[in-house]
């Protein structure tokens, strides 16, 4: 390899991490709309709006979710010795079908709470329950909006039914997959197996 290559190889790498470094950046800053300072708040209620978009999710790896329009409505009441986070979340995401693999969009509601206390450290009580160090000034939620949403998904994503009950997959797709539960239905049982049955 000439000195010609290794320096092209070297200015591909560093458009490449400087590339990356870029793309970080703008993640973190999309995080950072998620944080709320509550240290200058009057103890009482305060209410954020917040737009969920696709930029979010892609701050999370090995996400489901591809697309979404979700609006969060929070409520946080500063109390004396803790602050009552309140979340509802509504709206739609795009996710994958489980069946057919095409896109779809799948409806959200959440509606959950977080329970914010005072300590030495910050760690995670229980479940909802967060311990934060009594030196920290803002609360980072994007962890909590971001669990919250995928637990509210349905454990198979499949697309919505029609009025005849069927999913609403690629009408292909439906035709291959009924031939193949057909196909091993008519599947000739092990006559072995058929004994054991008996035996039940």
């Amino acid at each position: 390899m000439d000195i010609n290559e290794k320096k092209g190889l070297v200015i591909i790498e560093l458009i490449s991490t400087f590339a990356a470094r870029i793309l970080k950046e703008n993640a973190m800053n999309e995080i950072k709309e998620y944080h709320i300072s509550f240290r200058g708040l009057k103890d009482g209620l305060h209410s954020f709006d917040f737009e969920i978009g696709k930029k979010f999710f892609q701050t999370f790896e090995n996400t489901r979710i591809q697309d979404s329009n979700l609006k969060l409505d929070l409520e946080l009441d500063k109390q004396e010795t803790m602050l009552q986070v309140y979340f509802s979340i509504a709206g739609e995401v795009e996710v994958e079908c489980d069946r057919c693999l095409e896109l779809y969009t799948q409806a959200v509601e959440v509606e959950d709470k977080l329970i914010v206390k005072f300590g030495r450290e910050t760690f995670e009580e229980a479940e909802n329950i967060l311990v934060l160090d009594e030196k920290e000034h803002k609360l980072q939620l994007e962890q909590y909006i971001y669990e919250f949403i995928m637990l509210s998904l349905p454990m198979r994503l499949i697309h919505p039914e029609l009025e005849d009950g069927e999913p609403d997959c690629q009408p292909g797709f439906l035709e291959t997959y009924n031939e193949q539960d057909d196909a091993d239905e008519d599947e000739v049982i092990d006559p072995r197996w058929e004994a054991l049955k008996k035996l039940k």
